[in-house]
């Protein structure tokens, strides 16, 4: 078996040869040369009549060449390749005291802003410096009408000595990284024969109404500049196995679930026979769920998290409600206010208020281990030597220690409670554009038990409370359930239940737990458009929280004729 491991990855090793695009760092120095050479002519020249000089520029140059696959029932449905180069701007007017950042007229709350433009695919210094040229000079207009119109609403609103303190912009040390490329294997017919092979595993299970396994990989090298001196060429590899499987049930109700194995490298991904037994077992875990009763109509009690729904847990209610990221108030008209009353953009994250003090259980830390490569012994996926703006991430540092907050994920965009920048401002390859985002999350407890011993917990918990049963929740996500158990009190006996919600799991939920596993779970997701890593417990034991059937379900008709896969067996 390990020959043959050995042996698929020298064969590997000449198609890498012979199919992928390799930029070597003299190649990379040279893109970034002619970035350079356009952004500080565009920064020594772009003047307007009186308004205010640029004082900042920086650019990043996007080149993908992506890899998309997709196979049902062991027969390809499509199978694509594209290369892609954009260019992302950033054009500041004014001071890093005060700039054109962070202001929101019409125009933004519309939606009216930047999105990536496409730049020459070939490295040639006319094609590239076009692209800047173009982007700098729109970028440029708009910025300093910005900087004066928010100057001016400055002076206009009563903003405290505390608020203008706060600048607009950071400034930094330069950095200086050049890394060689990734090896990707953009093979286009090794992945159709993967996928494809793969795929076959899905005849086996007529109960499935729709199925499909997909690949897709990208191989990225972001090149950057800016007028600080800061400049970096670094890859952003990524692959991704996607399982997606639905059922209905016998009174019509349609049921989901996906499996994503996602790494940076080629020799992290499961061969075709693991990944296929990979999918065989979750298909049999969610197939279960069609010969399962309704959950039951009300619960408030006891409620256990365990494997890919603890992860989730910590990831939709402190990262995906942007709960850890720093947010400033942004300057806005009193119009743009009073039309737009009660946006979320138009206000800083409440939760940075309570800076110092207690906002869960005194038992959890949460840590950020983005600028760690590894821990104890797990390899941190999220690990990146410098974010989008060149700000190298801290190796480590609480955002929450004992319960208390301590710091937030944050840009080179000060707040006042988080006045720095600690290297989280990443790309998000689903929409095109940066945003705070974590890279690698640990969750710790001061209050642990083997996975049995908190099960046992979770019994106790619902006896005190007069209970027959208890929840275990293993697979949801965001706030949407789909594997969720229910536990006897009696017996420790586990039901499989569907149709379940939650009606106030929030984050001050985590104030109320009591306990977690000894045991880590550890996912690797890019949920955020690059790769994160979550280590936490395998288990959280939350007091109270409520749970009751989901009345929302559209129950629909069920199929008349047999699919095609059951006739043919």
């Amino acid at each position: 078996m390990k020959i043959t491991y050995i042996f698929r990855n020298f064969i590997l090793a000449i198609i890498f040869i012979c199919s992928v695009h390799i930029v070597n760092a003299q190649d990379a120095k040279t893109i970034i040369s002619f970035i350079k050479k356009e952004v500080d002519r565009n920064k020594a020249e772009l003047k307007i009549d009186k308004l205010q000089p640029s004082f900042f520029i920086g650019y990043t140059l996007i080149d993908s060449k992506h890899l998309n696959v997709n196979a049902s029932l062991g027969a390809l449905i499509n199978s694509s390749q594209s290369s892609q180069r954009v260019g992302y701007p950033t054009l500041l007017v004014g001071s890093y005291a005060r700039n054109n950042s962070e202001f929101l007229d019409m125009n933004s709350m519309y939606g009216y802003g930047f999105y990536p433009r496409s730049v020459s695919l070939e490295n040639d210094p006319i094609g590239i410096a076009t692209r800047i040229w173009m982007d700098l000079d729109g970028l440029y207009k708009d910025a300093a009408e910005k900087y004066e119109a928010k100057i001016a609403t400055m002076r206009q609103q009563n903003m405290t000595e505390e608020e203008l303190a706060v600048i607009d912009f950071e400034k930094i040390d330069p950095v200086d990284i050049f890394l060689k490329p990734a090896d990707v294997n953009q093979d286009k017919k090794y992945w159709e024969d993967y996928v494809r092979k793969a795929s076959t595993v899905l005849n086996k299970y007529p109960e499935l109404t729709r199925s499909n396994i997909s690949l897709y990989n990208r191989n990225t090298m972001l090149y950057y500049y800016n007028t600080d001196n800061s400049q970096y060429a670094i890859p952003v590899p990524y692959y991704r196995l996607h399982l997606h499987v639905e059922a209905m049930t016998k009174d019509g109700q349609n049921l989901y679930d996906n499996l994503y194995i996602e790494y940076p490298t080629f020799e992290q991904m499961p061969n075709v026979d693991d990944f296929t037994k990979n999918c065989e077992a979750f298909i049999a875990n969610f197939l279960q769920l069609l010969n399962a009763p309704m959950a039951d109509d009300a619960y408030s009690g006891p409620v256990l998290f365990e494997d890919q729904a603890a992860v989730e847990a910590v990831q939709d209610k402190f990262m995906h409600q942007q709960s850890l990221c720093a947010k400033t108030k942004p300057v806005a008209s009193d119009n743009v206010r009073n039309r737009f009353r009660g946006n979320y953009r138009l206000n800083p994250n409440n939760l940075e208020m309570m800076m110092n003090k207690k906002v869960i259980s005194r038992s959890l830390s949460i840590k950020s281990l983005t600028g760690t490569q590894e821990y104890n012994g797990i390899k941190l996926e999220g690990y990146y030597p410098v974010d989008f703006e060149g700000a190298v991430p801290e190796k480590e540092f609480f955002l929450i220690e004992n319960g208390v907050l301590k710091s937030m994920l944050n840009r080179r965009t000060p707040t006042k409670r988080v006045p720095a920048s600690n290297g989280h401002y990443r790309f998000n390859y689903n929409n095109m554009s940066p945003q705070i985002a974590p890279g690698n999350i640990l969750v710790t407890s001061n209050d642990t038990y083997s996975k049995e011993d908190l099960k046992r917990k979770l019994l106790d918990a619902a006896k005190e409370e007069d209970l027959d049963f208890a929840y275990i929740v293993r697979r949801m996500w965001g706030n949407d359930i789909t594997m969720i158990y229910k536990v006897y009190v009696a017996d420790g006996r586990e039901e499989l239940v569907r149709g379940a919600k939650f009606e106030d799991f929030t984050l001050k939920s985590f104030k109320r737990v009591l306990g977690a596993a000894k045991e880590n779970y550890v996912r690797h997701t890019a949920n955020f458009g690059s790769l994160a890593t979550y280590v936490v417990p395998d288990g959280i034991l939350f007091e109270e929280l409520e749970i009751t059937r989901n009345n929302n379900i559209t129950f629909e008709t069920p199929f008349v004729v047999p699919q095609p896969v059951a006739i043919s067996k």
